[in-house]
């Protein structure tokens, strides 16, 4: 109960309490709850004589100790008479010390009570759907949910005075028309009135605004902004800045997803409070009509959650860059001016997945794969071959400094990883006769934070044998093997000898090797 009476001891306001106690409860309750805050009303209803004895005990020692900390008035009644209390103020405390059903805490629910605080059994009780029913009355809910052998989650939330909403999801449209209709349904599936739907028509010439306009028409959840072409980034960031949600997701409208996934999401980040929420994520193949699960960061420490800094850290370099399958909280945004950089044209989604990871200090997966991502669509970022991938160098400079700016020696060995796993894929993807432009460029980039020496050092650490491998020939200019590593250059018996030994190391990573 230390967190409960923690939470009593910042809210100095409160002065009516209906104290519910368990059959487990102990009477040191009473006397933390008593010694924090000074009540004029105490209502305490227990289950037995016995601990009723037992808590007259405390409240005499508390008299003894500290006889200003004893409420005013103190009443006593049964447990099974606590839902016939009536409070004198409007802005009675509920506390319920673990009730043993979900509707042992619905029970409360016509006394409409300012605050409502407790704990509870996550096997027997859902702390979310408890929020969804008192949300609207409450302005202060505090559920510490605990399970046997497992750490303990809080949800603590107050109510935000100039919004009811909770999480806004953000949709960038551009020529997505074909798919619109499929994302929106699979969206707005769930009816949660504290959502927001913000589609950002970014200059679409096709038929997008009038699909939208028409599904806003039966939604009000629904909002269509409208501005010139910018741009994927300057899309997400115009409706940032004009999103009412304690949380933000965003949504590719090509796609679609699960019709639970944001409420999983959002249900997983009140419960213990997390910055940042995730789920996994399927492989939408148009071709074959298939999918296929991409496995990425969804066991343990994630799925329990976490607020190790190193855990955390972690997901920098390894959790794919999808920002789209989870949310963020907007007062983490904020503070730390996470925002999307309109200059870049494409993957924009790679600098706030690092400086969002970077940012939070909490983090929760939720194992299971809710978002389809479509792939081989025509016109999509992940199909460029040419110029285009050179945004990686504008990408890395905004991070540099970003990153720089919060002197964690960790993350820049994190964002190197990153480097070279990006570079990787540019370098596997772009055409041959740009591999040179590219690898002049990309060993720039590579030594910008860290000498070769101890960038190598690095690597060694957190990538594979052939990142490192790519690693030493960008830095040493070896553009023939960056070739052969690319898969676009072979013969000739020096390469053969290059090919035969990449396969050995190949097999060697295979059996020992931890990354892929």
């Amino acid at each position: 109960m230390n967190d409960i009476v923690g939470f009593l001891g910042t809210h100095q306001e409160i002065r009516e309490l209906l104290l519910v106690m368990g059959t487990k409860s102990s009477a040191a309750l009473v006397y933390d709850v008593c010694s924090m805050v000074k009540l004029d009303r105490l209502v305490l209803a227990v289950p037995d004589t016995e601990l009723k004895k037992e808590v007259q005990k405390a409240v005499q020692r508390l008299r003894y100790e500290t006889a200003d900390y004893v409420p005013v008035h103190l009443e006593w009644i049964a447990r099974e008479d606590a839902g016939k209390v009536c409070p004198k103020t409007g802005q009675m405390a509920l506390l319920l010390d673990a009730p043993n059903t979900t509707e042992e805490v619905l029970a409360f629910l016509d006394k409409k009570p300012a605050y409502l605080i407790g704990t509870i059994d996550k096997t027997k009780i859902n702390a979310f759907r408890i929020w969804e029913m008192y949300r609207k009355t409450a302005s202060h809910i505090y559920l510490v949910s605990w399970e046997e052998n497992h750490a303990s989650e809080a949800l603590d939330w107050s109510k935000d005075p100039d919004s009811d909403l909770e999480l806004s999801i953000i949709f960038p449209v551009y020529r997505v028309a074909a798919y619109l209709e499929q994302c929106i349904r699979s969206v707005t599936a769930w009816k949660a009135d504290y959502v927001e739907y913000l589609f950002v028509d970014d200059g679409s010439p096709d038929e997008s605004a009038k699909i939208i306009k028409r599904y806003a028409k039966k939604d009000q959840r629904i909002r269509l902004l409208q501005k010139k072409n910018g741009g994927c980034a300057s899309a997400r960031q115009y409706s940032l800045e004009r999103a009412k949600g304690r949380y933000v997701g965003f949504v590719d409208p090509d796609d679609y997803v699960d019709p639970s996934m944001f409420r999983k999401l959002l249900a997983r980040a009140l419960t213990g409070s997390y910055e940042i929420t995730y789920c996994g994520y399927r492989e939408l193949y148009e071709s074959t009509h298939t999918t296929k699960e991409v496995e990425d960061c969804l066991d343990i420490p994630y799925k329990n959650g976490t607020c190790d800094r190193n855990e955390i850290d972690r997901l920098i370099a390894y959790l794919r860059v999808a920002i789209w399958r989870g949310i963020y909280l907007r007062d983490m945004l904020t503070k730390n001016n996470i925002h999307f950089y309109t200059d870049l044209r494409r993957f924009d989604d790679l600098p706030f997945k690092v400086e969002t990871f970077a940012a939070a200090k909490s983090v929760a997966a939720v194992p299971e794969y809710l978002y389809y991502y479509r792939m081989s669509r025509p016109g999509q970022d992940v199909s460029a071959d040419d110029e285009r991938l050179y945004v990686h160098f504008s990408i890395f400079q905004h991070l540099d400094r970003s990153m720089a700016a919060a002197k964690e020696k960790a993350q820049l060995d994190y964002l190197q990883t990153v480097k070279i796993h990006t570079h990787r894929y540019a370098l596997e993807k772009i055409r041959p006769e740009l591999i040179g432009e590219y690898c002049a460029r990309a060993r720039k980039d590579l030594l910008s934070n860290f000498p070769y020496a101890e960038g190598l050092y690095i690597l060694k650490q957190f990538a594979s044998w052939k990142d490192q491998v790519y690693f030493r020939a960008i830095c040493k200019k070896n553009i023939q093997l960056v070739k052969v590593l690319a898969g676009y250059q072979s013969g000739g018996s020096r390469m053969r000898r290059k090919q035969r030994q990449l396969r050995k190391f190949q097999k060697l990573d295979q059996k020992y090797g931890k990354h892929s």
